[in-house]
């Protein structure tokens, strides 16, 4: 019975949200085009270089503010894969720095970025081991797969850089939210773009989300997922469902699916 008041009040919201789009109060945002300086690669509204030489870890960090950025890490798969990416083009078997640690306590890692949360972390397999008790600091390695592993804080790698992109907005495109639905006309609430988070938060509702993908550069959908504890996550989505159709799921949880398009 809890479960059904929800979903109607979610559906009332839709139909609100749809109410709004066709009165021209429906939450937009302006096309954003972002660039970097020379030797950065853009992703999303940020820009990312590796150092052009080796350092310790705390140096590393140094290095990169040298550089106008900071220390990246990775905080989804995505952005991962892109930063192993970046590093294969300028060494096949490279090992790099990022912005991870457990200096404080053993076992309790920690990801510049990812204060108040979990941080994101994708360890090769074994890893972190520790290996000589001192292995405090955590690299990417092309050696383990562009999955990371721990290392000594004075071992001499490159490091992975990160700043924000120089952003400009261009004229504003009226948009409106674009719901998921089956062939009747019915909003699917059970099936969403999976693999494809730039982050996650909890939100208030469909406005609310709608709203944090207008704003944020790089975001082409949306998802709202239900947890176990009745709370309502955002997911904001770097790419469609057009774009990845394998990754457009059925899940067995709910989840509702929604664009930001054009008109």
């Amino acid at each position: 019975m809890a479960f059904m008041s929800e979903f109607f009040a979610i559906v009332v919201a839709v139909l609100s949200m749809r109410a709004l789009s066709e009165s021209n109060f429906c939450p937009s945002r302006s096309p954003v085009k972002c660039s970097c300086p020379p030797e950065w690669q853009l992703w999303g509204s940020a820009c990312y270089r590796l150092t052009s030489s080796t350092y310790n870890w705390d140096d590393a960090k140094t290095a990169c503010q040298d550089v106008g950025g900071k220390m990246a890490a990775p905080r989804s798969l995505e952005e991962l894969n892109f930063m192993a990416e970046l590093a294969r083009k300028v060494d096949s078997q490279y090992r790099a720095w990022i912005a991870c640690n457990d200096k404080e306590v053993e076992g309790a890692w920690e990801c510049d970025g990812q204060e108040g949360g979990e941080p994101f972390l994708v360890w090769a397999d074994g890893q972190p081991n520790s290996w000589g008790g001192n292995q405090d600091c955590a690299k990417l390695a092309a050696r383990f797969n562009d999955t990371m592993d721990d290392a000594r804080c004075e071992s001499p790698w490159r490091a992975f850089c990160v700043r924000h992109a120089a952003c400009t907005h261009l004229p504003t495109q009226p948009r409106r939210y674009c719901l998921s639905t089956d062939t009747h006309g019915r909003i699917l609430n059970s099936t969403c773009l999976l693999d494809h988070n730039i982050r996650e938060f909890i939100t208030e509702g469909l406005v609310a989300c709608g709203s944090a993908c207008a704003n944020e550069s790089g975001c082409r959908s949306f998802n709202i997922k239900k947890t176990k504890e009745g709370k309502k996550v955002c997911q904001l989505n770097n790419s469609t469902s057009s774009e990845v159709k394998d990754k457009f799921q059925k899940t067995d949880y709910f989840c509702m699916y929604s664009e930001v398009c054009v008109g």
